[in-house]
C-alpha cells in the first residue's frame, strides 16, 4: 500500500483526504438518515392521541420534538393551533424548508468529491505523462526505470481518482432521493395532522375573529 501512495506521486494525497471524506459523509448519512430518527411510524398517532387526552403539555412537547424532525414539525404546527390554517401552512412550509437544509447537509460536500476526485486523477495522468515524456531525450532514449514511475503515477492517480468518484456519485443520488422520501413523509404526516387539529378545533375562534367580533361590540 505504501509503494502504491509513493509511487502515485503527492497527487495521491489530495484523493486520499477526498477517500476519508467520503467514507466519514457516507456513515454520517447512513446513520442520521434513518427514518427513525426523522418521521417515525406511529408519532403522529402518538401526538394526536395526547392531544385527545387533552395531556399534550410543554413536557411532552419538548420530549416528542426532541426526538425526530417530525417532531419537531408538529410540536410547531400545534403552537399555532389559534391560528388560521393557511398562517399555521405558511409556517409548516418554513420550517420543513429548515428541516430540508438539515436533511441535505454534507450531500453539496459529497458532490464536490463527485466532481473532483476524477479531475484530480486526470491532472496527476498529465502531471506522469509529463515526467514521462521529460525523461526522453532528444536522440530518443531513455532511462527504464523514469518512464516507468512516470506511467505508473500516472495509471495509479487515474484509477484512484475513479474509484473514489464512482461510489461518490452512487452514494450522493442515493441521499438525494432518500431526502426527498423523508420529505414526502414529513409533508405527508404534517397535512394529517393539520386535519385532524383543525377538526377538532374548528369550533373555537381564531385569534383574528376574536378580533373582529370585538370591533364589532
Amino acid at each position: 500500500m505504501n509503494n502504491i501512495l509513493i509511487s502515485g506521486g503527492w497527487f495521491i494525497w489530495p484523493l486520499l483526504v477526498c477517500s476519508i471524506l467520503l467514507i466519514s459523509i457516507v456513515i454520517e448519512r447512513l446513520w442520521f438518515l434513518q427514518r427513525r430518527l426523522v418521521a417515525p411510524k406511529g408519532l403522529q398517532r402518538q401526538v394526536q392521541n395526547l392531544i385527545n387526552k387533552n395531556v399534550f403539555h410543554a413536557e411532552h412537547q419538548e420530549e416528542i420534538s426532541s426526538t425526530s424532525q417530525l417532531g419537531e414539525l408538529l410540536t410547531y404546527c400545534h403552537q399555532y393551533k389559534s391560528e388560521s390554517r393557511e398562517f399555521v401552512e405558511t409556517k409548516a412550509e418554513e420550517k420543513a424548508s429548515e428541516i430540508n437544509l438539515i436533511l441535505e447537509r454534507n450531500l453539496s460536500m459529497l458532490s464536490t468529491i463527485a466532481s473532483i476526485s476524477p479531475l484530480l486523477g486526470l491532472l496527476g495522468t498529465v502531471v506522469g505523462m509529463i515526467t514521462v515524456f521529460g525523461n526522453i531525450d532528444v536522440n530518443g532514449s531513455a532511462n527504464a526505470d523514469l518512464l516507468a514511475a512516470g506511467i505508473s503515477e500516472a495509471l495509479i492517480t487515474t484509477a484512484f481518482g475513479l474509484i473514489i468518484a464512482v461510489p461518490a456519485i452512487v452514494f450522493y443520488r442515493f441521499f438525494e432521493q432518500k431526502t426527498i422520501n423523508l420529505m414526502s413523509l414529513l409533508q405527508a404526516n404534517t397535512s394529517l395532522f393539520l386535519d385532524f387539529m383543525y377538526k377538532k378545533w374548528n369550533f373555537l375562534p381564531t385569534k383574528s375573529e376574536l378580533s373582529v367580533s370585538k370591533l364589532r361590540h
